[in-house]
């Protein structure tokens, strides 16, 4: 099953069902590098808002430059939650070939979805994977691709 960054990052903000679904065990995920920069920048927007109480991009982005430990901790939030599932064996990585990413732009044509969530597509069809994990309703629209839950 594929994990989407909604799931994960719901999940990291202790939404019970993403909880539910993440910690079953007999549940292994893939995940590839769009899904891994989703949720760092994910994690540290939401770090951002937690201390300024709202999201202001450029404001990040010097606190991020500037290492600021009340952002960053975003990014350990991240490497831990990659580290539990990688230590229980229940994830994989997919990298994102050449072919993968020109078939993204088809994808994203045809089913009206944004380049990463295309990505995300085009990485389930070339390694055969039907379903994803996730609480992003535009992968609904993707007829060959079952969306959890």
């Amino acid at each position: 099953m594929f994990l989407d960054s909604s799931m994960i990052l719901r999940y990291l903000s202790g939404d019970e069902l993403a909880k539910q679904i993440i910690l079953d065990r007999s549940i292994a995920f893939a995940i590839n590098d769009v899904v891994v920069n989703e949720i760092a920048f994910g994690a540290i927007r939401r770090a951002f808002e937690k201390a300024f109480g709202r999201y202001l991009f450029f404001e990040l982005k010097e606190l991020v430059r500037k290492r600021d430990p009340k952002i960053l901790i975003g990014y350990e939030l991240v490497e831990k939650f990659l580290t539990c599932l990688e230590m229980e064996q229940r994830f994989v990585y997919l990298p994102i070939t050449k072919e993968m990413a020109s078939e993204s732009l088809s994808i994203a044509r045809n089913h009206g979805l944004l380049p990463n969530d295309a990505l995300i597509v085009a990485t389930c069809r070339f390694y055969g994977i039907t379903t994803i994990a996730t609480f992003d309703e535009d992968f609904k629209r993707i007829p060959w691709l079952r969306v959890v839950p």
